[in-house]
């Protein structure tokens, strides 16, 4: 709805329009008051979604509100000045995207307490990771276990979860300076952005330099956080699945099961960010 703000209550986030000839008071979210409530003014021009109208308690109070679930545009009339405008953010998004030449898409399993209390260390034992370039060429596809430093971290609990295959893990599994190499050979040679689903996977690579003693390879600015790009640019309020992600953009309509296996959920994640990046060029307006 697009309407004309009549007056604010900060402190119970709430502000008021003339709806069908009524005042209204539309309420906003600690999120979104923390962003928007410093704009808003009376006499601002407002263009905004909303869920149905329920009732909130406001303090000692109870009132009749409509929740808003997020902005499209905020403009202060006189003088004329744009305080807000979403396509305009969704544009400034693809924009900084489309700057990068590469892109490293990386997904890390990792040790999960075990069963009895006591201290836990998690550790990554699996990493999968696809670099490719901004025309969707893959370069390097790897998946490989990793060694932990603590033996009794491969408990029942993190085989359970993650389907482990013991013998096979034992077998295989690298140890942690392979992969520090790698990625440090690959970020010297590509400086791709790294490509994650939340913040699980930045926290655990950030903890493994403490844990390996090694030097960071990597700082806030060399990751992108898809999760929070669907989140910022599609405005929802609660995280999504990355397996949910894919079945929306791909149109699949069974259940898919997520097998935690790291190189899997790296190929899903370019998956994921292709379709993304597809669907931003052919929403946002020219």
């Amino acid at each position: 709805m697009r309407l004309i703000v009549q007056s604010i209550d900060k402190k119970k986030k709430i502000f008021y329009c003339i709806l069908n000839q009524r005042r209204e008071a539309f309420y906003l979210s600690n999120k979104l008051a923390k962003v928007f409530l410093p704009i808003l003014e009376p006499y601002v021009l407002v263009d905004f979604e909303v869920r149905e109208k329920k009732i909130k308690k406001l303090g000692n109070t109870t009132t009749f509100v409509y929740p808003v679930t997020y902005f499209n545009y905020i403009e202060k009339l006189n003088p004329k000045i744009v305080l807000y405008d979403l396509n305009t953010l969704r544009k400034d998004m693809k924009r900084v995207l489309d700057q990068y030449e590469y892109f490293l898409f990386l997904d890390c399993e990792m040790t999960m307490p075990g069963y009895k209390k006591g201290k836990f260390i998690p550790e990554i034992i699996q990493v999968g990771y696809i670099l490719a370039d901004k025309y969707k060429n893959v370069i390097l596809d790897e998946g490989y276990y990793i060694k932990p430093l603590d033996e009794e971290s491969i408990n029942k609990r993190t085989v359970k979860f993650l389907n482990l295959d013991v013998e096979k893990f034992n077998n295989e599994a690298k140890d942690y300076h392979v992969f520090y190499e790698k990625l440090s050979s690959i970020i010297n040679k590509y400086q791709p952005k790294i490509v994650v689903w939340g913040k699980n996977d930045v926290q655990a690579i950030n903890y493994s330099y403490h844990l390996h003693e090694k030097e960071p390879l990597t700082y806030p600015h060399h990751f992108i956080d898809l999760l929070k790009l669907h989140k910022d640019y599609f405005n929802l309020s609660n995280d999504i699945k990355l397996f949910d992600a894919y079945k929306t953009y791909y149109g699949v309509t069974e259940q898919l099961n997520q097998e935690h296996n790291a190189r899997t959920d790296a190929i899903v994640t370019k998956d994921v960010f292709d379709a993304f990046l597809i669907h931003m060029s052919e929403s946002v307006e020219k």
